[in-house]
């Protein structure tokens, strides 16, 4: 079971896995502590759920960058010194030493530990350049929204269906969404050399590359970026050449063959071994209801019914 309940804060703190830790705690606890650890091929997460004061000091593991979000009671949250906010996230480095307190004692949070070589990639218009992203930032609230919806569902799906990331494909799946979710939250503007010029791309070399993608990676999750590198033009760019030749928004093209997808892999399906869940994970679905509600306008039926069918 990816959730675990202890009974005591030693136990708790000795589970986490994303960094070196030593904590004490301010005063007594309200209840159970819960932690739900994940792993996606290289990427970890574990939520938490902490019921008592206490103060964290530590140093992130080697080999990777750890991120810690509050997802609940933030505000009630200190990073080295600085008070958290809706709009924070603690970025810590191979090794690097961070103090994390709280003055109440029910809060959530979610931790990552992401292979920097993951994140330290170009992407289309946008680089992350990891040693000037540490420490507590205060990004954009629109970025920070998103990341924390998309940990929400992650959270959401973990704790109703166990067994949805259990399979290879919705591993690799959410692996590809939070290292793509995070580059984009911690990304920076690309610099362009003004003085070289742009080579500018035909449209129909951009909508060809784009789709030879797609079809090598037939039955995987893909993502604008992806495509954007795919063609070797900037995303902004390739939403042009969409939208000029297919009508649509690459989002919105992406998004509809999800749709499809999950479609075909649910007429495929044995109802009485699979759910809707474990399949829609594996396409990078994690905002079920919106997801229901989508099929439903594209196909007029749930997928629950499409599945049932088979």
């Amino acid at each position: 079971m990816p959730t675990q309940i202890f009974s005591t804060f030693e136990a708790f703190f000795d589970s986490i896995q994303h960094a070196n830790l030593r904590a004490m705690v301010r005063g007594p606890g309200r209840g159970n502590w819960v932690l739900t650890n994940l792993i996606f091929n290289k990427v970890g997460v574990q939520l938490g759920q902490a019921n008592a004061n206490a103060i964290v000091e530590g140093s992130s593991k080697l080999g990777g960058v750890s991120i810690f979000i509050p997802t609940f009671g933030s505000t009630t949250m200190s990073g080295n010194g600085q008070r958290f906010d809706d709009r924070s996230l603690l970025v810590a480095g191979p090794g690097d030493e961070f103090c994390l307190s709280a003055t109440e004692a029910q809060r959530h949070w979610c931790s990552l530990f992401i292979p920097h070589q993951s994140l330290n990639v170009a992407d289309g218009d946008v680089i992350v350049p990891l040693r000037a992203q540490r420490g507590l930032l205060r990004l954009p609230v629109e970025r920070v929204q998103r990341f924390r919806s998309v940990i929400e569902a992650l959270e959401s799906i973990a704790l109703q269906s166990p067994t949805a990331f259990a399979s290879a494909a919705s591993q690799g799946t959410a692996e590809q969404k939070l290292v793509t979710e995070l580059r984009r939250v911690l990304a920076v503007p690309h610099p362009v050399d003004q003085s070289a010029g742009r080579h500018e791309v035909p449209r129909n070399q951009i909508i060809r590359r784009s789709m030879d993608y797609v079809e090598q990676h037939d039955g995987e999750c893909l993502s604008v970026a992806q495509l954007a590198v795919a063609a070797n033009v900037s995303e902004r760019t390739l939403r042009a050449a969409f939208e000029q030749y297919f009508g649509e928004a690459p989002v919105r093209f992406l998004k509809l063959r999800t749709l499809h997808q999950v479609r075909k892999a649910l007429r495929s399906a044995d109802p009485s071994v699979a759910t809707v869940t474990d399949i829609a994970t594996q396409f990078g679905v994690w905002q079920l209801g919106r997801f229901a509600r989508d099929y439903r306008s594209l196909f007029r039926e749930l997928p629950s019914a499409t599945l049932r069918r088979q």
